[in-house]
């Protein structure tokens, strides 16, 4: 794995997006761990009967799911610090991915912090959960 320095990235600079195929097997297995039992996550005829297409991709499983795109991206030696996410459309099982753009880096208490503007988009490609997250990078030399 390659590891990613706080010099390699630049304010614009836009981390590689991932797709994911979320499956509803995907769906009923975070059901379990999550505790999250609403039958509008993996029962398709609840779903449409509560006026969905579909079942639908748990909130916080999108956010974990944006979350683990960066820390993919940050490497080894870098984590996420701080991730929050506005839940603002329905995501149906099926491709959906994960992006977003660096607005500001600084180096704070010996780290190298990147902020981004983060997004999770359905298959349309529609932004259903935007958000911001800070990562943590480590100094080229330490």
């Amino acid at each position: 794995m390659d590891n990613l320095a706080f010099e390699d990235v630049e304010i614009g600079d836009r981390p590689p997006p991932v797709t994911r195929d979320v499956t509803p097997r995907q769906l009923v297995q975070y059901a379990g761990v999550s505790q999250d039992f609403t039958p509008i996550h993996y029962n398709t005829a609840y779903a449409q009967g509560a006026g969905h297409d579909d079942i639908i991709i748990h909130g916080a499983l999108k956010t974990a799911l944006l979350s683990q795109w960066l820390a993919d991206w940050a490497g080894g030696f870098g984590a996420v610090k701080k991730l929050e996410t506005s839940y603002r459309g329905i995501d149906y099982a099926g491709q959906v991915s994960c992006s977003g753009k660096i607005t500001a880096k600084r180096i704070e208490d010996g780290f190298g912090l990147v902020n981004l503007e983060i997004e999770f988009r359905n298959a349309d490609g529609d932004i259903t959960t935007p958000g911001k997250a800070t990562v943590a990078l480590p100094l080229r030399g330490n």
